[in-house]
C-alpha cells in the first residue's frame, strides 16, 4: 500500500468516526495496521472504535500496544483510565443526549471550575454527566454522583449562589467539559424562590446585588436534597 492509498484510508477511517459509523472504522483502520501495524494513531483510533461497539477488551489491547511503543502517550493512558473506570460502558458516553447547553439569559450559564481537582478524576467523568452543588465555607463546591470533589465554582458565582440557595433555589447540574485544564459545568436553575420571584440566577451584569434577606430569615443553608442535580421543577 503506497502513502496515499494509506492518506486516503486514514481519511476514510476519521470520517467513519466523525459519523459515528464504528464499525466501519474498525474495518479501515485494521485495513491500515496491515501495512503499518506499529502506527500511533491508527493504533489509537481503532481502540476507541472498537469500544465504541462494545469491545472493550480490544480497545484496552490497542490502548496497550500504543503504549508499549510510546510510554507517556496521553491519548492511550486516558482511554485506559476510562474503560477501568466505566468498565460496562466502555468510552460510550451515557449522557450524551440528556442535556441541552443552550444558555437561558438568567436562568442557565456555562461556569468553569477553580482549583479543580486532579486530572484522573475527569478522565471518570462524562460530558452531561450530573454532578452536585454542595457548600463549603464561603464557596460551592461541585462533586461526582459519588461524593468526589470536582472543583469550585468562581468566587463571584458562589457568593451569588450561595444566597440564592438559601431561598430556597434549586439547580441542575451537569459536566460540559471535563478537560482537566479547564473544566466547566452548565447549571440551570429548575426552581425559584416565591421570596425572590423574578430575580434571575445569573444576571447579565455579574455585580448585579441580590435583595437583603428580611429580619428574621435564617441564613443556614436548607437540606441537602436542595442540591440533587436530578430535582426537577417544584410549584
Amino acid at each position: 500500500m503506497d502513502n496515499d492509498s494509506t492518506h486516503d484510508l486514514t481519511q476514510e477511517a476519521i470520517k467513519a468516526a466523525v459519523n459515528k459509523n464504528w464499525k466501519e472504522a474498525v474495518d479501515l483502520n485494521t485495513k491500515i495496521l496491515e501495512t503499518f501495524p506499529d502506527d500511533i494513531s491508527t493504533l489509537n483510533r481503532l481502540g476507541i472504535s472498537y469500544s465504541m461497539i462494545g469491545k472493550n477488551k480490544k480497545a484496552e489491547e490497542n490502548f496497550n500496544k500504543v503504549l508499549s511503543i510510546d510510554p507517556h502517550n496521553p491519548i492511550a493512558k486516558n482511554n485506559i483510565t476510562r474503560l477501568k473506570a466505566n468498565k460496562s460502558t466502555g468510552l460510550l458516553n451515557p449522557f450524551t443526549q440528556t442535556v441541552s447547553f443552550i444558555e437561558e439569559p438568567g436562568k442557565s450559564k456555562v461556569v468553569p471550575l477553580v482549583s479543580q481537582a486532579e486530572p484522573k478524576i475527569f478522565s471518570a467523568l462524562n460530558i452531561g454527566e450530573p454532578v452536585e452543588l454542595g457548600h463549603c465555607k464561603h464557596k460551592v463546591k461541585v462533586s461526582d454522583q459519588n461524593g468526589i470533589f470536582v472543583g469550585y465554582l468562581p468566587d463571584n458565582i458562589s457568593h451569588r449562589l450561595l444566597q440564592l440557595l438559601r431561598s430556597g433555589y434549586k439547580y441542575k447540574t451537569v459536566m460540559k467539559s471535563v478537560n482537566p485544564k479547564c473544566p466547566q459545568v452548565f447549571i440551570l436553575e429548575t426552581h425559584a424562590s416565591k421570596k425572590l420571584k423574578g430575580v434571575p440566577s445569573f444576571p447579565l451584569d455579574d455585580n448585579e446585588l441580590l435583595p437583603t434577606l428580611s429580619a428574621g430569615e435564617s441564613s443556614e443553608l436548607p437540606p441537602l436534597e436542595i442540591y440533587d442535580p436530578l430535582m426537577g421543577d417544584e410549584g
